[in-house]
């Protein structure tokens, strides 16, 4: 799909800016797969883009703040991760993503201990239950749906959880080792009681 009309062509610098937006907006992606929040994640990339010299056009600089970046990564999210999704003109149709598809791979990610969104999506994507919807739809447009933060917050539900039924195993364990100690495995027999011996004299 051409993202431009005739009437506009992409000029040198424009693709450069593209292209430069584009590496940044991995950076971030990348950034968000190991588990680090957007924020962080996204001044970093901008503070090492910003201002950088357009080698097309040298009287021109990269304005790349942390707000602008966080929007233009939704913007590239949404248009399947291209450069071509950060062109000045360009139109995009929203994703065409079914809500009962997201929805099953929001209870994968809730039920299943995963490393990243992405990870999770290509383990997903690829069962054969899902796999013919899921052919045609992008990873970026599922992050443009459901946020890297929502997966990692089940994330840590998940691990705390885990962590927690491990205590709660341990602290069992530990209760039966002390029964077994102290107790013995049958309920002893009824003791007959006895008589006092009686003595003539």
């Amino acid at each position: 799909m051409n993202p431009l009309h005739p009437s506009n062509p992409i000029t040198a610098w424009q693709k450069e800016r593209a292209n430069k937006i584009h590496r940044a907006c991995r950076r971030v992606q990348r950034a968000l797969d190991r588990g680090e929040k957007i924020t962080p994640a996204t001044r970093r990339a901008a503070r090492y883009y910003h201002h950088q010299i357009l080698k097309s056009d040298p009287a021109r600089r990269l304005q790349l703040t942390a707000p602008t970046l966080r929007r233009l990564f939704n913007v590239w999210q949404a248009g399947g991760q291209l450069p071509g999704a950060l062109f000045r003109k360009y139109r995009h149709r929203r994703p065409a993503i079914p809500a009962p598809l997201l929805i099953r791979f929001v209870d994968f990610c809730a039920a299943n201990r995963l490393p990243s969104v992405k990870a999770a999506w290509r383990l997903f994507s690829t069962a054969r239950r899902n796999a013919r919807q899921a052919f045609r739809i992008s990873y970026g447009q599922v992050c443009y749906s459901f946020t890297a933060a929502s997966f990692y917050q089940m994330q840590a539900h998940l691990k705390a959880g885990a962590l927690a039924q491990r205590k709660l195993e341990m602290v069992r364990c530990q209760a039966v080792a002390d029964i077994t100690n102290h107790l013995p495995a049958r309920t002893p027999g009824r003791l007959t009681e006895l008589k006092p011996a009686s003595f003539e004299i």
